[in-house]
């Protein structure tokens, strides 16, 4: 079986593509259940971030599924299908590694995408969709990215890019002490643009949920004020700062909104950074006099100048996902020869037991301690014939030899089938 991996992210597509073919959070199970539905896939899985879009599949015919994958972005004449890469077998599984380790995000070492990760891998299994090889490969990719960050300095600080956010708003205003910030959305990106906002001064916080107690809950960690979107025209013309990350199907706020906001505002500048996708922000407001709108791929910019120290620890990160992605495939190599192993154990447990039964017919039925120690001594028997030809067996299957000594094997041992 071969693992393959077809999407798209923010090297390959800009923000209007990515945004067209996003997967909400709660909606990642059917995703994955449509996914499992599919006979050429074993097993599959969606990863659906607000910088990519990549589809997992293990199978038997690795092209023909990479080809129904990049169906699920669209037919083939959709100029989508441009942005598109695909991945197989080791690269596939290596790649899987960089983006739980923060070596394929937009901010270089940010921490948020391996709990976004772990979403995919829970939907997954929850659609049914996850097996034995997914199930090791996620758990080998979470394991990879703690050794990244506790052995390198990849993770050092808080880096995310609604950090980079609260980055580009103390850049724009000298100072955020006597600024308004209002946050739109309660989540784990509002969550991580506050925590950078105080950190950075900012005192006189808002934030406006969907859901009110969502809001109030945050609010109450870290000392802010909350309410629901009802409230949103009124706050929009006193805020300074406006940072936004809901999931929704449509722009929250039009042109028309913030231009009846800024008519009370007597020319005082408003930032808007936009952290939702599909966008939460529509895109003409940036045309709008004393207005700034920062989108994601605008974040990208800001994102590069902070990296260069990070950078330093690609070095290290990349040897341990080098070296966790070759792991992975000996273990996925071994794999093939799992049936001849429990062939044989199977028939030498069978010949064992024949064996006992035989030497034990004359020993008297009340004899335990003799029954016993024959059994043991069977046990044992089958135990250190076997070992060799089985130790061997799985290392020549991790360096991809599995085909030539199971053969041999299997006729050593009489476990072939007769030919008519």
């Amino acid at each position: 079986m071969n693992v393959v991996l077809v999407g798209l992210n923010h090297r390959t597509a800009p923000l209007d593509v990515r945004e067209r073919h996003t997967v909400a959070r709660l909606q990642l199970v059917e995703a994955n259940e449509e996914l499992a539905r599919d006979d050429l896939f074993e097993e599959a899985a969606l990863i659906s971030t607000c910088n990519r879009t990549e589809r997992l599949a293990v199978a038997a015919e690795p092209h023909a599924a990479a080809d129904r994958l990049r169906l699920c972005f669209g037919e083939s004449a959709d100029p989508d299908v441009w942005h598109l890469y695909e991945l197989h077998g080791i690269e596939a599984v290596q790649h899987v590694f960089r983006v739980a380790s923060g070596l394929d995000s937009m901010v270089l070492g940010e921490a948020q995408i391996l709990g976004q990760l772990k979403d995919a891998y829970r939907a997954a299994f929850e659609a049914g969709a996850c097996g034995a090889i997914l199930h090791h490969l996620f758990q080998r990719a979470f394991r990879t990215a703690k050794r990244v960050r506790s052995e390198t300095g990849l993770g050092a600080g808080q880096v995310s890019l609604a950090r980079v956010g609260t980055q580009l708003a103390g850049e724009i205003f000298e100072s955020l002490e006597d600024k308004r910030v209002l946050l739109v959305g309660a989540g784990e990106m509002a969550e991580s643009a506050l925590a950078g906002l105080r950190d950075a001064g900012a005192r006189d916080l808002v934030i406006l949920n969907r859901t009110v107690e969502t809001a109030e809950e945050l609010a109450g960690r870290l000392g802010a004020l909350a309410g629901g979107l009802d409230r949103l025209g009124h706050e929009l013309a006193e805020a300074d700062v406006v940072i936004t990350s809901l999931t929704l199907d449509r722009p929250l706020l039009s042109a028309a909104d913030v231009r009846e906001a800024i008519s009370a505002r007597h020319g005082r500048a408003l930032l808007i950074v936009d952290l939702g996708i599909p966008r939460n922000i529509a895109t003409d407001v940036n045309s709008i006099d004393d207005v700034y709108l920062y989108d994601l791929d605008d974040l990208d910019v800001v994102a590069q100048r902070g990296q260069a120290r990070r950078r330093a620890a690609m070095v290290p990160a990349e040897a341990i996902v080098r070296r966790e992605g070759d792991r992975f495939d000996r273990w996925r190599a071994g794999l093939a020869a799992v049936p001849l192993i429990k062939a044989l154990r199977e028939s030498g447990e069978g010949i064992a037991e024949q064996e006992v039964r035989r030497a034990l017919a004359g020993v008297a039925p009340d004899d335990v301690e003799t029954r016993r120690a024959m059994e043991r001594l069977a046990t044992s028997l089958l135990g250190r014939l076997i070992h060799a030809p089985l130790t061997r067996l799985r290392t020549e299957a991790e360096e991809g030899n599995a085909p030539y000594y199971a053969d041999a094997i299997a006729e050593i041992f009489g476990l072939t089938e007769e030919d008519d």
